[in-house]
């Protein structure tokens, strides 16, 4: 036969603070092992309530911060009961009743039954005086009144270390453990401007976090006198100051309670300093952790020294803020170590909410992180609407380990970038390339026409392209490349401008009269350019149609558009990826959703420039589909059914040129049906008609087993200690000028030294300042 005891039920009371007063009282005998739903549908049961009423539950330990504890499930009645049972404060209880929607609580007050030499404590339901005691104490219906010599084996609780003596104490101090309800319970630093006694925090640590800011804040410092599992005192650093704070641990949990805090100071103003104790690298890590939540938002070391200095007055070396800045970038978004761990699970809850997304991932036998691959479900579906052209190219990584990000972009209708892959390898050399175009081979290259691949002239990117496409590709050079190639080996003025008129040539006759000229400028440049075969850079020589792509910008405008990405680790940086593609599905999906007419704007705008010439040129007819077209005495022959003219624009970008225009307009027809279908507006839509999702909170991610048990260490290529590497080695060939900053009055385009705006202490300066000249 179960066990069963008996309980009071108080309800149709009502609250005062935290006491339930006003309210009527009856009793329920239960069993000891009763569910929570058993024990709801007795006590509705016994007070008249229709089972279905919710309720809810709490064990009240009749505190002046707290209504009780909550009793949720099977479990908190099981600890109840238990409570009951094993320690004599909670021999009986009373329960109290409200419906839910009017803040219903079940709580329970303790009833405390002892023998004629101990206290008794007795419920009120008028919250009166109460109990008598042998020794005649009094005391309020708020307190447990028992013999406060008496002890009591602790139902929670630590022992300090090295003590061997068994756990005791007062049972007055049991009714000092908060267990309030979780929104009491402090678990941020975030809002906490001071403490007062009774708060709660969820750990020690936390307590000393906010601890450490009031006192930067108010300009003291303070020592640690007592630490352990159970207690926590810090004390100010002046012997003879009263400010002192105490915490006590909340039985078992890592959970502290202020009970005691004197805010008074009495501290000589020769103890503060401007360098302060407590401004550790892990407590500034937690001041400047909400600037850093957002990784495109730029917050330097020198931004963190500036706001300490502002908000505490304290001075900090770079190295601490830099200390600071690390810590507060591992706690947001994990190590560069973690990441790597982390990436299998990522990858594969990137793939869960984005259909048709291929991943891969390479390890060495090592377990250490070789190569990744990354293309969108929804790049995958856009491909087939975009040219048949792929623009790649490799930037290396700002993080913690070197790495070189692999990026592959077409052009969509409306000539913008159109991601289409990602690839992380350590550097850009031919096993790295060779495996980055493989995995781009199997994802995109099942189209019919012959695909173009440009790039720059990287001997790596020309050995992958030969090896894996063969003959269903073609790679061409990036002319800006070339061009800055022949300005760094031969510093020949006009030299680079007469080789890019000559590569964007669309006719033979055109390619010969400027690569002439530039052999009358210098043989030996003409001569270095020809050793390049012309079909890779020439536009008049091309295999196949590379449109308007004479370089890789689309590729570089990328690179730049991750800028800060790269400083990311590697699952932060594919997450910033994703949420900038994302971005621009949604963006483009409504441009094209507001377009009236057939081609897309740009398509559209480009035919609107050269329509004005088209309607003065003199226009022949031959036969329905060919005409013959006179331009400042030149003719061309367009034929409208191949969709050719003989200054072969019209061929090479699928889009009328102005003598083809000219032809349309005497036919009296539409110039959308003549255009390539990547220029229609249908198209476009098409092209971003996939949505990519975000991958959501990592705790619900569903994960398999096999998944989780893959090891994946990070890389062995660490970068050199110092500063990390941010802006690219650029070429003397660029011509590129450096932005001077003056480090004193902020300017640009002069330095400090000769700064006239601001006078300056030294008479060093080159140049006087206003007020002496």
């Amino acid at each position: 036969m179960e066990k069963q005891r008996t309980i009071f039920i108080a309800y149709d009371g009502k609250w005062d603070k935290n006491r339930y007063t006003e309210h009527r009282v009856k009793t329920i005998t239960i069993e000891e092992e009763i569910t929570h739903i058993k024990l709801k549908e007795a006590i509705c049961g016994r007070i008249g309530l229709e089972k279905s009423v919710p309720i809810m539950m709490t064990f009240d330990m009749k505190m002046e911060t707290s209504r009780g504890m909550a009793i949720e499930d099977d479990k908190d009645v099981a600890e109840y009961m238990n409570l009951m049972k094993n320690n004599p404060i909670f021999a009986t209880s009373t329960i109290i009743v409200e419906r839910e929607e009017n803040q219903v609580l079940v709580m329970c007050h303790v009833i405390v039954e002892t023998d004629a030499n101990e206290a008794s404590v007795a419920a009120s339901s008028q919250g009166s005086s109460r109990i008598t005691e042998s020794n005649g104490e009094k005391e309020d219906a708020n307190r447990l009144c028992i013999n406060k010599n008496k002890e009591i084996p602790i139902f929670s609780g630590q022992k300090r270390k090295n003590d061997k003596r068994p756990l005791l104490l007062n049972a007055a101090e049991i009714f000092c453990f908060d267990l309030s309800s979780p929104q009491q319970i402090i678990r941020t630093v975030d809002g906490v401007d001071d403490v007062e006694v009774g708060m709660v925090f969820e750990s020690k640590k936390l307590i000393k976090l906010c601890m450490s800011m009031i006192a930067m804040e108010g300009s003291f410092q303070f020592k640690t006198q007592r630490s352990d599992g159970m207690n926590f005192w810090l004390k100010c650093d002046q012997e003879d100051c009263t400010w002192l704070m105490k915490a006590r641990s909340l039985g078992e949990t890592k959970m502290f309670k202020i009970t005691k805090y004197d805010k008074v100071h009495k501290c000589s103003v020769d103890i503060v300093k401007s360098d302060h104790k407590q401004a550790t690298s892990s407590v500034i890590s937690e001041f400047i952790k909400p600037k850093l939540l957002d990784p495109k938002v730029q917050y330097g070391i020198n931004n963190i020294i500036q706001d300490v200095k502002q908000k505490f007055g304290v001075n900090m070396s770079y190295e601490k803020a830099w200390r600071s800045r690390v810590e507060a970038l591992d706690d947001i978004r994990g190590s560069f170590e973690d990441s790597f761990r982390l990436l299998p699970c990522y990858l594969h809850a990137l793939k869960n909410q984005n259909p048709g997304t291929i991943t891969t991932i390479e390890k060495d036998e090592h377990d250490r992180f070789k190569y990744m691959f990354v293309a969108y479900g929804a790049s995958i579906t856009g491909w087939k609407y975009c040219r048949p052209l792929i623009v790649v190219d490799g930037t290396f990584f700002k993080g913690k380990y070197k790495g070189t990000l692999f990026v592959a972009c077409a052009k969509d209708g409306n000539n913008g970038i159109f991601p289409l892959a990602f690839g992380v390898g350590d550097w850009e050399n031919n096993l790295s390339w060779e495996w980055f175009m493989s995995r781009l081979k199997e994802t995109f290259g099942n189209r019919n026409e012959v695909l173009c691949i440009v790039s720059d002239r990287h001997q790596s990117i020309e050995r992958a392209i030969k090896l894996v496409f063969k003959e269903t590709a073609f790679h061409g050079v990036c002319t800006f490349h070339f061009k800055q190639n022949i300005k760094a080996r031969f510093k020949k003025a006009g030299a680079g401008e007469l080789f890019e008129s000559a590569a964007r040539a669309y006719r033979k006759e055109d390619f010969d009269y400027f690569m002439a000229k530039l052999g009358e400028l210098s043989p030996k440049i003409r001569e270095y350019v020809l050793e390049e075969d012309p079909r890779r850079w020439a536009r008049c020589f091309y295999p196949c149609r590379r449109y308007n792509a004479q370089t890789s910008n689309i590729a570089e405008s990328m690179n730049s558009a991750l800028k800060k990405a790269r400083e990311l680790h590697i699952v932060s940086m594919l997450e910033l990826l994703r949420e900038k593609l994302q971005t621009w599905y949604v963006e483009r999906t409504k441009a094209a959703n507001e377009v009236m007419h057939d081609l897309t704007p740009w398509a559209n705008e480009k035919l609107q420039k050269i329509l004005q010439k088209a309607f003065q040129m003199k226009v022949e007819t031959l036969t329905l589909s060919r005409f013959n077209i006179t331009e400042n005495q030149r003719e061309f022959i367009v034929d409208l059914e191949n969709r050719t003219c003989t200054c072969r624009r019209f061929e090479h970008e699928e889009l009328p040129c102005a003598h083809a225009i000219a032809a349309i307009d005497k036919r009296k027809l539409p110039k959308h049906p003549f255009c390539g279908r990547w220029y229609l507006n249908s198209e476009y839509k098409e092209t971003y008609k996939g949505v990519i999702h975000p991958v959501g909170n990592e705790d619900d991610w569903d994960i398999p087993e096999e998944i989780r048990e893959i090891i994946l260490k990070h890389p062995n290529y660490k970068v050199r200690k110092g500063r990390r590497q941010k802006e690219r080695y650029r070429p003397s060939s660029e011509n590129y000028v450096a932005k001077r900053k003056c480090g004193r009055c902020k300017q640009l385009g002069h330095t400090r030294k000769v700064c006239i705006k601001t006078p300056i202490a030294n008479a060093g300066s080159k140049r006087k300042s206003f007020e002496d000249a």
